[in-house]
């Protein structure tokens, strides 16, 4: 009896301690992580598009004469701000909108479209992405490989990366005229990837693509998932990054200082951050 009293009093203790470091992590890191997120800024890019940086997901709005396409639809507030802007700039327009993957930040506002074309990639399966994103943002066509759509003077292609990278299917839209790449979670601006598990995400998905989305298109302009609009830069620096992590993994000697150059990148420990990154190469590693 007194060695029950005394293991249940360690677990209480160990409880007590787990939420007081799960608290001071959200209040840390998590609480100032969303909260930045959920900021905007809107930048009226040109006369047909508009892009709208942050509340989740980066968007992009562009306007032709027949139709509106829109770049990921946000979440929470910032979703139903964007589907009213979206919708004055439509009119009587059909509204086609392109989520890069399903995470909640980049579909979550794809419910304000009802009856409107809504494309995903096409690795997902419905239940899948009803079981992940829920069944009111649910896409009403899959894309399998490509689709050029030709809008005004500017042709936009809507690619499909088919091999996971930061999910299963995630989708780049290349707007030609303007040399603009929305990269979705594919591309991120000085913040660190969430992987979550090599089923679903592939640290040398990432490199591969860094290497092939430039032979594919002549790219100016990189709108992120998250972080500012920027040049080619953008991608030799994600790159880089994952290259630093990789090489951490091999030699964890170098560890502390690869680390070290990415402080002042956002991130939040154990799920976005260099460490999670090294520790995802290394479990693809192990299954090898």
């Amino acid at each position: 009896m007194k060695i029950l009293k005394k293991t249940l009093k360690w677990l209480g203790i160990i409880i007590l301690l787990l939420v007081a470091i799960g608290a001071t992590l959200y209040m840390i890191y998590l609480r100032p992580f969303m909260q930045k997120m959920k900021q905007t800024t809107v930048i009226n890019y040109d006369k047909e598009l508009t892009l709208v940086l942050g509340g989740g997901g980066n968007s992009g709005i562009l306007v032709s004469d027949s139709l509106v396409i829109v770049i990921d639809t946000k979440m929470d507030e910032a979703a139903e701000q964007l589907a009213k802007t979206v919708k004055e700039l439509a009119g009587k327009k059909p509204i086609l909108v392109v989520n890069t993957h399903y995470h909640p930040d980049h579909s979550t506002g794809n419910s304000f479209y009802v009856g409107q074309t809504i494309i995903a990639g096409g690795n997902y399966t419905k239940e899948f992405w009803i079981k992940n994103a829920g069944e009111k943002t649910l896409p009403t066509e899959w894309l399998k490989d490509r689709m050029d759509i030709k809008m005004g003077d500017d042709t936009v292609t809507l690619l499909n990366l088919v091999k996971p990278i930061h999910t299963v299917s995630d989708v780049v839209v290349y707007l030609h005229k303007r040399k603009m790449l929305f990269g979705g979670d594919v591309i991120l601006n000085k913040q660190a990837p969430a992987i979550f598990g090599i089923a679903d995400s592939d640290p040398d998905g990432y490199l591969a693509t860094f290497d092939l989305l430039p032979k594919l298109f002549d790219i100016q302009k990189i709108v992120p998932g998250h972080g500012n609009i920027g040049g080619i830069e953008i991608i030799d620096n994600f790159r880089q990054y994952f290259l630093d992590m990789k090489t951490a993994a091999n030699d964890p000697s170098k560890e502390d200082e690869l680390v070290a150059k990415y402080k002042d990148w956002g991130q939040i420990p154990f799920l976005m951050s260099p460490g999670a990154t090294i520790s995802a190469f290394k479990k693809k590693a192990e299954k090898k």
